[in-house]
C-alpha cells in the first residue's frame, strides 16, 4: 500500500476517493461489504458508515456493534466549523466513533453515553506514519475483538428486534444517479401500504 498524499486532495471529493476509499477504509481492514457511502437515517445523511460486525437489522439503541462515521470535508475547509456536526451524528445514532478529516488533518473521536471526546489528531501527512496507532483506536479487528468482549445480547432481545425493524439500502459509489429519489419513492410507497 503507498502512503497517504494530502496534496493529491483538493476538494471533497478527492477527500473521499484518495483518503477514505482508496487508502484509510483498506488500511483499516473495512472492505466494500462492510462500508457504505452516502447514507442516510433522517434528516441525517453521513458520508460513510463501517462496520466491525455485520448485523442486520442495525439499531440505534446502544447495543448496536462497534461502528465508525466518517466525514469528509474540503481542504479548504476548518475542521471546528464541522465538529459539533459529527458529534451530533455519534450521539443520535449512538454510534461511537467518528472520523472527521479535511485532508490536511485528521481527527477521530470516540462517544461514551452523551460525552463525544477527540482521542487522536494528526496532520495529514502524519497519517501514514501513525497508520497503525489509527487501526488500534478504529480498525476493524479493533473494534471486533472489542465487541467480543462486550456482552452478547440474549438471543431473544435479537429476535425482537428483527420483527421490528426492516432495513432498505440504497447504495451507488457515484453521485447524482437517483439515490435520495429511489429512497424518497419507496418510503413514500411502503407508507402508503400501511
Amino acid at each position: 500500500m503507498l502512503d497517504f498524499d494530502p496534496t493529491l486532495c483538493r476538494n471533497e471529493s478527492e477527500v473521499e476517493s484518495k483518503l477514505i476509499v482508496s487508502y484509510l477504509l483498506p488500511e483499516l481492514g473495512y472492505y466494500p461489504h462492510t462500508w457504505y457511502q452516502e447514507v442516510t437515517f433522517g434528516n441525517i445523511r453521513l458520508d460513510f458508515l463501517a462496520f466491525a460486525v455485520r448485523v442486520l437489522p442495525f439499531t440505534f439503541d446502544g447495543s448496536a456493534p462497534p461502528s465508525l462515521i466518517m466525514e469528509a470535508k474540503s481542504p479548504t475547509q476548518k475542521l471546528d466549523r464541522h465538529e459539533y456536526q459529527l458529534k451530533r451524528y455519534l450521539r443520535s445514532l449512538s454510534i461511537s466513533y467518528g472520523l472527521l478529516t479535511n485532508g490536511k488533518e485528521l481527527r477521530i473521536y470516540e462517544r461514551t453515553g452523551k460525552n463525544v471526546q477527540i482521542n487522536f489528531q494528526c496532520n495529514g501527512n502524519e497519517i501514514s506514519l501513525r497508520i497503525e496507532e489509527i487501526k488500534r483506536l478504529i480498525g476493524r479487528d479493533y473494534l471486533q475483538e472489542k465487541r467480543s468482549r462486550a456482552q452478547v445480547p440474549s438471543p431473544n432481545s435479537l429476535q425482537k428486534r428483527r420483527t421490528d425493524v426492516k432495513v432498505i439500502a440504497v447504495y451507488h459509489n457515484k453521485g447524482g444517479v437517483g439515490k435520495t429519489t429511489v429512497s424518497v419513492n419507496l418510503a413514500a410507497a411502503l407508507r402508503q401500504q400501511d
